[in-house]
């Protein structure tokens, strides 16, 4: 098997500069990198990840924390940040933790163990403050704001998203909106946000029969608009918290040959099938710019507006 000397000797060039080609250090003219090069393929000669960590300090790797591997949200910002890596050669690896504070912990013990160069994090269970714990061992960043703490972020502002989503049904006349968040008010923010934003868009809080809380899939979807139909005679509009829960609802919806709008979010390709209206908060450009952010020398916090997309039977 090949070794960095037999790159060396072969390509006419010290083992100094040889390592400065297969780490990216420093400037290697052109012709002395072409022939290194040229030598390494006829030698069949591959680095050793674990040689190049610990003569570098990197390992090329970036943690990426998700609370689910299987759902469409999470799968379009990990997509989003695995081409951003795959331009700087670097490995991603999807750490799920579904919701778990313990195995975010073993994530973030995983930083402090080098086993990655950053971590982010596209939602947690964990507290920022013990995030930023752990941020002496590696950079950080959060798909969502981190607020007052020290902690890099790429988000949008899902408070303005929420309200100009109620004011729209409100302006609309809609009076018996059903709601559907992701899990309770106490332990997810957007959750949080999207009834107080009804709150303060109607001046009341949303009635216990009109809200349906954990759902995350299709499937949920299908249950909630049960749920909601049985419930609420008078339900005039729905809004879900997400694309995917949306595409359950309208389909239980016409299985009832029930007909009323539906506003789900994230501008997945449900929304363009089904032609239904959505909240883009811009996944892809938060997922790309948490990545780089990993990079930066200081905190940086990038809000990332969001668009309300009508269709279907808000557009007629």
């Amino acid at each position: 098997m090949s070794n960095i000397r037999d790159v060396a000797k072969l390509s006419g060039h010290s083992v100094s500069t040889v390592s400065r080609v297969i780490n990216h250090k420093s400037y290697v003219a052109k012709q002395t990198k072409q022939e290194i090069l040229a030598a390494m393929k006829e030698l069949n000669y591959h680095p050793n990840d674990i040689a190049r960590a610990l003569s570098t300090g990197k390992t090329y790797r970036v943690g990426v924390v998700m609370p689910y591997s299987n759902h469409p949200y999470f799968q379009k910002l990990v997509s989003a940040i695995t081409q951003a890596a795959f331009k700087e050669d670097y490995q991603v690896t999807l750490l799920p933790s579904h919701y778990d504070v313990d195995s975010e912990i073993r994530c973030l013990e995983m930083l402090k163990h080098q086993a990655f160069d950053g971590l982010i994090f596209t939602s947690r269970a964990i507290s920022f403050k013990k995030i930023q714990e752990y941020q002496v061992y590696g950079p950080i960043t959060c798909c969502e704001d981190t607020l007052e703490y020290p902690i890099s972020c790429a988000y949008t502002n899902r408070k303005i998203s929420y309200i100009n989503g109620f004011k729209y049904l409100k302006k609309l006349n809609f009076q018996h909106i059903g709601v559907t968040i992701s899990r309770n008010e106490q332990t997810s923010r957007s959750a949080k946000l999207t009834v107080d934003s009804y709150h303060d868009v109607f001046q009341q809080e949303i009635p216990e029969s009109l809200l349906v809380r954990d759902m995350q899939f299709f499937e949920d979807g299908i249950k909630a608009a049960k749920l909601l139909t049985k419930n609420n005679p008078q339900l005039d509009a729905i809004f879900a918290n997400g694309d995917q829960v949306a595409a359950g609802i309208i389909y239980q919806l016409k299985k009832s040959q029930i007909d009323i709008p539906v506003i789900g979010q994230e501008n997945m390709d449900y929304s363009f099938l089904m032609d239904f209206s959505t909240i883009d908060h811009k996944l892809s450009e938060i997922g790309e710019y948490a990545f780089w952010a990993l990079f930066e020398k200081k905190v940086v916090k990038k809000m990332i507006p969001s668009e309300f997309i009508t269709r279907g039977l808000l557009n007629s």
